[in-house]
């Protein structure tokens, strides 16, 4: 555990790294999600995820009692019946995307498939038109960007995702569907439930939550598989391995790279250290996954590894309400590639392979691949 400035924001941030320590910071009360609880510094450095009232009440970034009821009505409509009709929505999208692919020639996977894959999902999940997929797209590259060129770029996009969302939900209220949204709508509808402003702030913090999270596992997924041509191999002879893979994966080297910004509401110690209210902590849940007094030979990428428990997904009130749905399209994204194309190479040099300057978020920029028949 470590205090650093984080380079772009000139903010002191503790960085809690070990498996144990990490864990126990994500189920920890006293770590709050609520930007109410961070300190001044944190925000003059606007640091703070959108703005105003849509900013402060998204489920990412709430304490109990207003997280639970949110996340409590968000939760009723991921039902294993309504997963299973998003996953095959989710397959014919994929079989289509696979299927414009031009044989031999390289692609960049994440800009042909994974990014309108991602759209696709969070359009099918909320009910948001497929039309808006390049906008949504647009806005979703730069919102997490660490890059300190492309801040002004960030907020903007922000403001204009939640114009967007805003507007979107005016016209779902005069058509409501079977979709999620329109679900949190009618529940809004109900004195004490959902406000107006909660019912714009979750669907934003939706939007954003899933958009990048799951272009990045698809880049993480085929990446580790390609540096790995034994693993690969294993992968092709037994498909059936591929549950057991996606797991490995989200440990190896999966997309959630940290929590999102955590405050102490008291002074508190975390590993012998210290901490004083209102500082920010991030909780490096990657690092956690290499911690050798967690995973022996953390470092190796093994599809057969006998316990694969991880934290990608969170732990604790915050995990992920979409686990199951990202886990399944996962699966049938990379069960439908390798039988189309058992033979996916990296079209460049592995060298030439960078990952986005993203604090949260880890994934490749881009990866150009050969899909050989």
């Amino acid at each position: 555990m470590c205090r650093t400035t984080i380079p772009f924001t000139d903010v002191d941030v503790w960085l809690v790294s070990r498996y144990d320590d990490v864990k126990e910071g994500l189920a920890d009360a006293r770590l709050s999600s609520d930007y109410a609880n961070a300190s001044p510094a944190f925000h003059a450095a606007s640091l703070a995820f959108g703005s105003g009232t849509v900013g402060s009440r998204t489920m990412l970034n709430l304490d109990p009692p207003d997280h639970t009821r949110l996340r409590r009505l968000a939760a009723s409509t991921f039902t294993d019946r309504r997963i299973a009709q998003w996953q095959t929505a989710m397959g014919a999208a994929a079989e289509t995307l696979l299927g414009s692919l031009p044989g031999k020639e390289p692609v960049d996977v994440l800009e042909r498939i994974a990014a309108p894959l991602s759209v696709e999902v969070i359009c099918t999940v909320l009910g948001a038109p497929p039309g808006d997929s390049a906008q949504l797209r647009e806005w979703g590259d730069l919102i997490f960007t660490a890059d300190p060129n492309l801040r002004h770029l960030a907020f903007e996009a922000v403001e204009s995702l939640v114009a967007y969302t805003s507007d979107l939900i005016a016209e779902k209220k005069r058509h409501l569907g079977t979709d999620l949204m329109s679900d949190l709508i009618r529940a809004s509808r109900t004195p004490g439930m959902l406000s107006e402003d909660e019912l714009l702030a979750t669907m934003v913090g939706l939007i954003v939550a899933g958009y990048e999270s799951t272009i990045a596992l698809v880049g993480d997924l085929f990446l580790a598989l390609l540096d790995h041509p034994e693993q690969h191999a294993l992968l092709r002879k037994d498909i059936s391995l591929a549950d057991a893979a996606i797991e490995e994966v989200l440990r190896y080297d999966g997309p959630q790279a940290s929590s999102f910004w955590r405050f102490p509401t008291t002074d508190m110690e975390m590993a012998g250290v210290r901490i004083a209210a209102h500082e920010t902590v991030l909780l490096l849940v990657g690092s956690a996954h290499r911690d050798p007094a967690r995973y022996p030979d953390p470092d190796d990428f093994d599809i057969l590894r006998k316990d694969k428990r991880h934290l990608a997904f969170g732990h604790g009130i915050h995990r992920c309400l979409g686990a199951q749905l990202a886990r399944r399209n996962a699966r049938t994204l990379l069960t439908m590639t390798l039988e189309r194309f058992p033979h996916m190479s990296l079209a460049v040099p592995r060298a030439d392979i960078v990952y986005k300057p993203n604090l949260i978020v880890r994934g490749p920029a881009f990866l150009p691949l050969a899909f050989d028949q």
